[in-house]
């Protein structure tokens, strides 16, 4: 790990932004200096020490020649992760992605931009993990899989070898999608499923083998209200 220090802007100043501010200054080679949220929604001046700003300006406040970006947002909803992500992106600042030293990394990996790859977690030979996708701790990637940008993989969660899950999808804690699989967007896989079939987009599986629940085509993935 270089001993220079790279100068990081979390956007979001929840709480979840202060624990992913937590990996990268503890676990990185980046320096946190500022937090950013939108006007409208900016809760507080500081976390700690370091300063919240609004999202409005930080292009004037901060150099895109000198300073990094990351998009901290949660998956309350998955299109909201994916909409937050986006709005970061134009503003032009190259992107970090945070790779736990704890987790294990296949040097034929590919991980994209903003992305967060937690402790415990496996990115096995040849696997994929394209940009905005969070791979919580435990998580495992079996070897020439592919996860599709904006997705979250929850703790434990594991999608077999060769198997491809579609964008903005929302893998459950412990759930396993088996081998060569093809997992539309959008699916939602409960907490310990087991998926031994394709799935359609916008849809929800539950179940050990996992059947369909309902379809979410106009509201996306939502766990919680806003």
């Amino acid at each position: 790990m270089s001993s220079k220090k790279k100068k990081l802007i979390i956007y979001g100043d929840s709480s979840y932004a202060e624990m992913i501010a937590h990996y990268f200054k503890t676990d990185s080679n980046y320096i946190v200096v500022a937090f950013c949220a939108d006007r409208e929604y900016r809760s507080r001046d500081k976390i700690g020490s370091t300063p919240v700003v609004d999202f409005e300006d930080v292009k004037e406040l901060f150099s895109t020649q000198e300073h990094y970006i990351f998009a901290a947002i949660g998956y309350k909803s998955v299109r909201t992760h994916k909409r937050l992500y986006e709005k970061v992106k134009n503003l032009s600042f190259p992107i970090a992605s945070y790779i736990s030293t704890q987790a294990i990394v296949d040097s034929s990996c590919e991980v994209g931009q903003n992305c967060l790859v937690l402790a415990g977690s496996i990115l096995e030979p040849y696997s994929i993990v394209k940009e905005n996708c969070f791979v919580n701790s435990g998580a495992i990637v079996c070897h020439n899989a592919i996860v599709e940008a904006h997705t979250i993989l929850a703790s434990g969660s594991l999608v077999g070898g060769y198997s491809k899950v579609g964008h903005s999808s929302l893998i459950g804690f412990n759930a396993t999608i088996a081998e060569l699989l093809e997992v539309g967007s959008e699916t939602l896989l409960g907490a310990g499923s087991l998926l031994l079939k394709n799935t359609d987009s916008h849809t929800m599986y539950v179940g050990s083998p996992a059947k369909e629940v309902r379809k979410h085509i106009d509201a996306g993935i939502i766990l919680a209200s806003q």
